[in-house]
């Protein structure tokens, strides 16, 4: 993502020098700056480790669900806070419209075991190696604190940033604000679908 907005501004003088001199833009600059904006707002693929499952996860291959992603650590207090409330919202959406992605950014997977002896995570903990991490770290614009939250769209589209704690007792209208993108974004994703579903059988 980060890549994608220096893209971006490097191509910006170009066309604004070209308008300036009443000049045509060349296809090929067009071209580049489409796929650019296209890709701007596309939230970066991992593929991690999950501790609870001994699953693995692709983020591009969740291109059909609204995804919560979840920046934490077993250390950071408002992180351990932020567990009941996703639980809960874990437990309200079906598995193939949402997903929760509790990614440590710190964490072993020794670590995360032990932590999980002691607290509930009912939704996927995942982790990775310390390149992987930071990896990661950058391409999603550097998390400088956490926790931080990102909600993820139809086809990885990040739909929101939640720089701080979501907690429904503590700040009720971030809350909201959660719930409300996420139920748009799956009655966005099951309208697309039904609107494909007439399509075709007008085919």
């Amino acid at each position: 993502m980060k890549k994608l907005i220096n893209k971006y501004i490097f191509i910006l003088p170009f066309i604004f020098s070209s308008f300036l001199m009443n000049e045509d833009i060349p296809d090929s600059l067009l071209n580049k700056l489409k796929e650019v904006t296209n890709s701007i707002d596309l939230a970066s693929d991992f593929n991690l480790s999950s501790v609870n499952a001994d699953s693995v996860y692709v983020l591009s291959e969740m291109k059909d669900k609204v995804v919560l992603i979840n920046f934490w650590a077993t250390w950071c207090g408002p992180c351990r806070m932020e567990i009941p409330d996703f639980n809960e919202l874990y437990k309200k959406y079906p598995r193939d419209k949402f997903e929760i992605l509790g990614i440590s950014i710190s964490d072993t997977e020794t670590q995360l075991n032990n932590f999980l002896k002691a607290y509930q995570i009912d939704y996927p903990v995942l982790f990775g190696s310390q390149t992987q991490m930071q990896k990661i770290i950058i391409d999603y614009g550097g998390v400088y604190s956490i926790p931080m939250s990102f909600l993820i769209g139809k086809n990885n589209k990040i739909k929101r940033v939640y720089p701080s704690a979501i907690l429904k007792q503590y700040d009720p209208n971030m809350y909201s604000d959660l719930i409300f993108n996420i139920e748009s974004s799956i009655s966005e994703d099951i309208n697309t679908k039904e609107l494909k579903l007439i399509l075709d059988e007008k085919q």
